[in-house]
């Protein structure tokens, strides 16, 4: 092929628009095939909460779950039944032995495999172990196979207290003796008198090598250990995220190999909770009571079990803790809606390395749902062991032994061999170049973020780290281009763009005014357009003392949102550390943004937030236009994005009552703060039913360390009636919440397409009025320098309004960033007094009903940035 052939084909798929890529790609996998992907099988898995009902779970009916389930599973095909070791508490406590109930189902099953999952082997002698499950065995016709743990509750170890501080030690040396006396191996232990003993034992097992699996959680040494034994692993999404388990599956795949061991031979079992029904909203909700009160057994036994600092899990802030973990595991860890809603999770940890997935199925659900569940996940097991089964929705990776971890998890090649040029945009990416092109925001669409720094700080090494981690993520050296129609990201090399430390000097101005100075100048970098040709990427460091510094981060929301900041702070204060020691940094593997876009426009391609795009759109049925503050004159044509803010601070007596009431309550500060202030604009408006936006990370997908723009605006819909009290009110923001965050994934242009298809591009649809409640950071050390968040005011509202709030250890305080054009500063203010005063009469007395909430009062709410910097104290001139 010639170089003007090639250009010309390279010209023509860079005009290609994302649809016709999507489908030309199609095309091509259908055409060549992919990579065949890991297959999976499936086992069930048992360990029951028996304190889930009221009084504790009768144990005879437990048995009965666990007998009828298995005989379900050997039926149906699955591959195993896994049952536990006894915990001396409610949670998991009718298990007391896993060879007991071993021999049970070895007498009630024909074909499925009988595991432990897990044998504390420090608690069992190993001529004790051979023996039983030699029984068991035996009786199965050879079916067996054992998970060793090391153990974690020092209760536990009251039956071998002796070895408790040396678990680990003895369960590595001890697992090997194991596999010697099950082959028949001759092995001496110490008898009466200093006599060895070298027992015969009987039965012969009819199995030749005894199967074996090592519990891990998340430690990567357990992982190491047992690919060092060449040994299986069971291991939980508890305790781990997907990426976590991603990388242990490659350092243990790797070890296998490094130890003599073939790397692809080893097991990987990975137990989920799983309940399946054909409607997946009906099965979540199903689940929600079980499984809540499943996690808070499991919190409870940590805190029985180990005690300690931070171990009190009673109260209010736990109802809380559980509402959100419920939310977050039912939709991203467990195997839990219809049989297509869980596939994502299942290609995606087939893609990881696992092997198999182990099915919890009794933690509270009844036993006739359960069987039905388990009817439908053998419809899964089905096509996923059938050949040709269905192509995971990610494209394959290579594999764990040789390639990246974190790569197979996001489903595309390691970095250094990933082709750079250009890329469709990600879904909310478009979003927001479409909202550009049609109304520029400009710097309202930049995020500046900042620190002040204390210590002896190099500013050289700084701009070097700087430049380490923009060459590592592709985000940061990315400019778009929308030229021809179809936008799309243009990736540079490494090194291609130039991005340098600005650094201004204000050392030579009176102490006095620096920080003032310093304030203007950051507002100034925040304002300053980006050149259309280079990444949207500015960095600054204002020297105000010898060791006082200000750092100024600014980046076009197109590749950041807030969690990307921290990822990118991180790096780059740890790269500067090692730099300063002369030492290369230790980071995780980069994530290139394009993979996850990619991957996150196949989720919406092929239906799979289908069902959260109903649910809003009967939320949302009949709704109001979206709520705003009182206009001052009717709304321009086209917005010019200019804002100011205003500030509010809440005394300590109300804070303190705040976070009370959400305890009392089992509700987050988040939602009696957002409370009070519906309650304040319904008074201000005039409107009892409001539309307002909350964003959220949208991170439970994705990689830790992955930069780029993940935000998706939540709606929050509430309808307050004047006459019932606020603590009714906030129960029905708990579960309008509750069924927010459930539905929080689908992306925001995906709602406007559905929702609001004609609509004014003079301001946002679906929302006009934002609001967030976030946690002001205390100082923190990194690399021998103290640092701080510091707010930097860039002038510029994308919104009509974003009410922000945060809590820090000086007490709440608030902003009320406002679109100049459409509101008088006055009107903020007066709405600032409303909303803290009936904050403040809410939290004070919550049986008041909203219509009797006051909305004035004689103490002062409203406060000016210095005021607000006096009592932070995050700003202070140098001495």
């Amino acid at each position: 092929m010639t170089q003007d052939t090639t250009d010309a084909l390279r010209q023509r798929l860079e005009a290609l628009t994302p649809e016709q890529r999507a489908a030309l790609t199609e095309r091509l996998r259908a055409r060549t095939g992919r990579p065949p992907r890991r297959p999976l099988t499936f086992s069930l898995f048992y360990f029951a909460n028996n304190a889930a009902e009221p009084g504790g779970a009768r144990d005879d009916q437990a048995y009965r779950f666990l007998l009828e389930t298995a005989r379900q599973a050997d039926r149906l095909g699955f591959g195993a039944v896994w049952t536990p070791e006894r915990h001396f508490h409610e949670f998991g406590g009718i298990y007391p032995n896993p060879s007991v109930l071993g021999a049970a189902l070895a007498a009630v099953t024909e074909r499925v495999h009988i595991r432990a999952g897990s044998l504390v082997l420090p608690l069992h002698h190993p001529v004790r172990v051979v023996e039983d499950w030699s029984v068991i065995d035996n009786l199965s016709g050879g079916r067996v196979g054992l998970s060793f743990a090391t153990g974690w509750h020092g209760t536990d170890f009251l039956i071998a207290p002796e070895k408790y501080q040396d678990r680990r030690a003895y369960t590595w040396e001890t697992i090997p003796v194991v596999q010697k006396l099950w082959r028949g191996e001759e092995v001496a232990f110490p008898g009466p008198d200093g006599v060895d003993i070298r027992p015969v034992l009987h039965p012969r097992p009819v199995t030749a090598e005894l199967p074996v699996w090592v519990t891990a959680s998340g430690n990567p040494d357990t992982y190491v250990q047992a690919g060092r034994l060449g040994a299986n692993v069971l291991t939980a999404l508890i305790g781990q995220e997907p990426e976590h388990l991603a990388a242990n599956i490659a350092r243990y795949r790797a070890e296998r190999a490094a130890h003599g061991h073939d790397p692809d031979a080893g097991t990987v079992s990975v137990m989920l909770h799983a309940y399946l029904e054909e409607d997946a909203a009906a099965a979540r909700e199903r689940c929600r009571g079980p499984l809540r009160e499943y996690l808070r057994g499991y919190l409870e036994q940590q805190r029985d079990m180990i005690g300690g600092p931070g171990a009190d899990t009673g109260g209010a802030d736990i109802e809380t803790q559980l509402d959100f973990a419920y939310e977050r595991y039912a939709h991203h860890t467990a195997l839990i809606g219809n049989p297509r809603t869980v596939r994502p999770l299942l290609d995606r940890l087939a893609e990881a390395g696992v092997d198999e997935a182990a099915c919890l199925v009794d933690f509270g659900i009844p036993l006739e749902a359960a069987q039905r569940s388990i009817d439908l996940l053998a419809g899964v097991l089905a096509d996923y062991r059938a050949p040709g089964a269905a192509a995971p929705a990610v494209p394959a990776a290579a594999t764990p032994a040789t390639g990246s971890a974190t790569a197979a998890l996001v489903g595309t090649a390691p970095l250094g061999t990933a082709p750079l040029g250009t890329a469709p945009l990600g879904i909310d990416q478009e979003r927001m170049h479409r909202l550009e092109r049609a109304v520029p925001a400009g710097p309202a669409n930049y995020v500046t973020t900042g620190l002040r720094v204390r210590g002896p700080l190099r500013p050289e090494l700084l701009d070097e780290a700087l430049r380490t981690v923009v060459a590592r993520h592709e985000v940061l050296r990315t400019v778009f281009d929308g030229a021809g129609g179809s936008p799309l990201q243009r990736i540079g090399r490494p090194g291609e763009y130039p991005v340098a430390l600005e650094r201004y000097d204000l050392t030579d101005l009176p102490p006095g005014e620096r920080v003032r100075a310093a304030r203007e100048l950051r507002t100034e970098l925040a304002r300053r357009p980006f050149p259309a040709d280079l990444p949207p990427l500015r960095v600054a460091l204002l020297a105000l003392g010898a060791e006082e510094f200000q750092l100024a981060v600014v980046k076009h929301h197109m590749i950041t949102d807030w969690v990307s900041f921290n990822v990118f702070l991180k790096e780059l204060f740890a790269v500067y550390g090692a730099l300063l020691k002369g030492r290369t940094p230790d980071l995780p593997p980069p994530v290139p943004y394009r993979a996850f876009a990619e991957r996150e426009r196949g989720r919406l391609r092929e239906g799979l937030l289908d069902d959260q795009l109903a649910y809003w759109e009967r939320e949302l049925k009949g709704a109001p236009d979206p709520v705003t503050f009182p206009l001052k004159g009717a709304r321009p044509e086209v917005p010019s994005f200019e804002g100011h803010r205003a500030w509010l601070l809440l005394p300590d007596s109300t804070t303190a009552r705040l976070n009370a009431l959400s305890r009392a309550e089992r509700v987050t500060p988040f939602m009696t703060a957002y409370t009070a202030l519906a309650a304040s604009l319904a008074r201000t408006t005039g409107e009892d039913d409001l539309v307002l936006g909350s964003p959220t990370a949208n991170r439970d997908w994705a990689p830790e360390q992955l930069l780029g723009l993940l935000l998706r605006p939540m709606l929050l819909r509430t309808r307050l009636r004047p006459e019932q009290t606020f603590r009714s009110a906030l129960a029905d923001v708990r579960r309008t919440m509750s069924g927010a965050l459930s539905h929080a994934e689908v992306p925001y242009q995906a709602m406007v397409d559905r929702l609001a298809p004609e609509r004014d591009l003079s301001w946002l649809p679906l929302f006009k009025l934002r609001y967030l409640f976030l946690y002001w950071d205390d100082p923190f050390e990194l690399s021998g320098l103290r640092l701080n968040p510091i707010d930097t005011d860039p002038r510029t509202s994308l919104y009509d309004g974003t009410v922000s709030l945060w809590d820090s250890r000086l007490g709440a305080f608030g902003r009320f960033e406002y679109a100049s054009d459409l509101f008088d500063h006055s009107v903020i203010v007066r709405s600032i007094e409303t909303f803290a005063t009936m904050l403040d009469a809410a939290v004070t007395d919550p049986d008041l009903r909203i219509g009797d909430l006051p909305d004035s009062s004689s103490r002062r709410y409203h406060v000016d940035e210095d005021e607000l910097e006096a009592h932070l104290g995050s700003e202070q001139d140098p001495a």
